[in-house]
């Protein structure tokens, strides 16, 4: 396997979890932009740099800017976040999550066909025309939830702005 791509995962997979375990809110957020960021150099090492590309506009770029924007907005003080989960309740969690990453790395260790391929299927994959017409043909419909999701995360955000505002302006 190539090593960047191992090394791209590695950081993907440490990124994230870190990111899940980290009690301040702008500390997950920058791991969360380290794992994007990984995931985009896993896409260059498949050989595909337009979705690595978009990868890195999309994702690193918008989706990182508003989780921020909404982060930063709510302005959450440590005694807003709440107190930890006791060792009793992460301990289960912890061992589910590391049983759920054994099962599916055996089952992908155990199937050839799952395997991630050393080189890109075929010369079009991951061009823009290859991606336009999967992204418009194909997966048209999930493309559209995915744009509703996004509207009702905006709402949401919006929402949680004005009960903050109106908080604050009723203690002033």
């Amino acid at each position: 396997m190539d090593p960047i791509f191992l090394i791209a995962s590695a950081v993907a997979l440490a990124s994230a979890v870190n990111m899940v375990t980290q009690r301040n809110p702008v500390y997950s957020a920058v791991f969360l932009l380290v794992g994007f960021l990984a995931v985009a150099v896993t896409f260059l090492s498949l050989s595909a740099p337009f979705l690595a590309a978009i990868h890195v506009v999309v994702y690193t770029g918008a989706i990182m800017v508003l989780f921020l924007f909404v982060i930063m907005l709510l302005n959450l003080k440590p005694e807003e976040l709440g107190a930890e989960y006791p060792i009793e309740t992460r301990a289960p969690i912890a061992v589910l999550c590391a049983a759920m990453f054994g099962m599916m790395s055996w089952a992908i260790l155990s199937d050839p066909s799952l395997a991630i391929p050393a080189k890109a299927p075929n010369a079009t994959w991951g061009s823009v025309e290859e991606v336009g017409l999967l992204l418009f043909n194909v997966y048209a419909l999930p493309f559209e939830l995915i744009s509703l999701l996004i509207i009702v995360a905006m709402f949401g955000a919006l929402v949680l702005a004005k009960k903050r505002l109106s908080n604050v302006e009723a203690t002033s």
